[in-house]
């Protein structure tokens, strides 16, 4: 028998918020204003929810992941208005927090960006942990964010669950050793919407009780 769930990780990006929109028109922005190439929206889709490390290495060659950073976290908030919370988010983080789950949220995007779009949509006060790619010297596929934030839980990775949305959190959560569920993407163990997400964390909390 497995050990049981005390918590649950979430990417944010995808999941909990709906910023595909907002971060393809900012992301080209900075190609344009940096001197490279724009790209397409399914060039974009291809590399969504990767660091920008990676990015970087991929589209921006010779810029550093500071000034990309500053022009993100600079210019992000002409476009809040292009940034939903998942209608569903609330009712499910409130129905976790109150079955006595750790819920921590785990994204490659920035400190100052997460932190604002948290408190924008209230859901900051549900989280004990936030951890972005600004904490980590490497950020997912690397395993790095999920097993710091279960060590700021004080729970070991296989005693928490992970909802992210694509390839790089796939691979991340297994990486850590966490119970991977996948949201709206190509995996055996995946959902819909947040509410199958909440009722399949239920189903397997409960099996461990």
């Amino acid at each position: 028998m497995a050990e049981r769930y005390k918590a649950v990780l979430f990417d944010l990006d995808g999941v909990l918020i709906n910023s595909y929109d907002a971060w393809f028109h900012l992301f080209n922005r900075a190609l344009d204003h940096f001197g490279f190439p724009t790209i397409t929206e399914p060039v974009f889709r291809a590399h969504w929810g990767q660091s920008t490390k990676k990015d970087i290495e991929i589209f921006m060659p010779g810029r550093t992941v500071n000034e990309v950073r500053t022009f993100f976290t600079e210019h992000y908030q002409e476009y809040l208005s292009l940034i939903t919370l998942n209608t569903d988010a609330p009712a499910v983080l409130q129905c976790l927090y109150d079955e006595g789950l750790l819920l921590g949220c785990v994204t490659n995007s920035h400190s100052a960006i997460t932190d604002s779009i948290l408190h924008k949509h209230a859901i900051r006060a549900y989280f004990t942990v936030v951890l972005t790619a600004d904490d980590v010297q490497f950020p997912k596929p690397a395993p790095d964010l999920l097993l710091d934030a279960c060590r700021h839980l004080q729970v070991t990775p296989q005693q928490a669950i992970f909802v992210g949305d694509t390839p790089t959190d796939i691979k991340a959560g297994t990486l850590a050793g966490c119970f991977m569920i996948g949201y709206r993407v190509c995996y055996p163990r995946a959902a819909e919407d947040l509410l199958q997400v909440r009722d399949m964390i239920l189903q397997h909390v409960d099996k461990h009780k």
